[in-house]
């Protein structure tokens, strides 16, 4: 154990905090606590990380971080953290979901498709009987009472068509997906979720943010963003909660089916560790 982990060590003990209330405390995974006390900055995600964290922790337990960084900055990393290798199988995942979801969004509008279709064919057999009609005029005449009696069967098909069109554009332009910030920072409601699940998007914004993603229980990626890149994840809608855990909040902007999310509660306390956690609504 290094001077600098030697010295968070025993600030911890002395307030009494065991590694797991300082987890909770800090939001910081309890693996890189134990190595910034053991002093094995090479475990964290990157070195500009090992700051980071390191300040979350000192101002936990009761140390000056300007103080302690200033002492010790020979000994603490000073670049900006390497983006983590993506995991084959979570780049597997990604093109299947967003290939599921495709499919399962275009099987929402074949109502549509089959109406317009029988619109189409409707008006090419009136227009086809006109001319039909026209060429043969000098030889056939048609009855007065017939013609508009077609006529009122066209005019009464194509309004209830586009009816039953207007309405099925009307109902899915209803359910659109809402996210509602709760009373505790930090914590979002997620409501009017489709069954092809929704569409998340984290991108790094103005800077590098290190990110964990997790549904339910577990981690679904973990990566170092870089300023203007975006990961995507698509997440089933029988999913209960998803939590998206940065390591940078100011420089972490999450879209929701399209929707920014609110951020700015987060984004204006002292803490940059933030862990956000998103319920979805049943």
């Amino acid at each position: 154990m290094d001077e600098i982990g030697q010295k968070l060590r025993n600030a911890r003990i002395k307030k009494g905090y065991t590694i797991d209330d300082l987890q909770q405390i800090t939001k910081i995974q309890k693996r890189y606590l134990i190595a910034i006390e053991e002093g094995q900055f090479d475990h964290l995600p990157g070195d500009f990380y090992v700051r980071a964290f390191i300040k979350q922790y000192s101002d936990a337990v009761g140390i000056s971080s300007d103080d302690l960084l200033e002492e010790y900055k020979a000994e603490i990393p000073n670049s900006q953290p390497t983006q983590e290798s993506k995991p084959e199988e979570t780049k597997t995942r990604t093109i299947k979901e967003e290939s599921n979801s495709f499919f399962a969004s275009l099987g929402n509008y074949i109502p549509q498709i089959v109406v317009g279709i029988i619109i189409i064919v409707i008006v090419a057999v009136i227009a086809f009987g006109m001319v039909h009609r026209s060429q043969n005029a000098s030889s056939v005449t048609i009855p007065k009472d017939t013609s508009t009696q077609t006529t009122k069967k066209t005019t009464k098909k194509t309004t209830a068509s586009t009816k039953k069109t207007t309405t099925k554009k009307t109902t899915t332009a209803d359910k659109t997906v809402a996210v509602k910030e709760t009373s505790t920072e930090g914590t979002y409601t997620v409501s009017n979720v489709p069954s092809s699940g929704v569409k998340v998007v984290v991108e790094g914004s103005g800077g590098q943010a290190w990110i964990q993603f997790g549904e339910g229980s577990n981690t679904t990626w973990q990566q170092a963003l870089s300023s203007g890149e975006k990961k995507s994840t698509t997440v089933p809608s029988d999913t209960s909660t998803f939590t998206v855990q940065t390591g940078n909040v100011t420089n972490t902007k999450i879209t929701i089916d399209g929707k920014a999310v609110d951020l700015s509660k987060s984004q204006s306390g002292s803490t940059i560790v933030k862990a956000l956690t998103f319920n979805i609504e049943k």
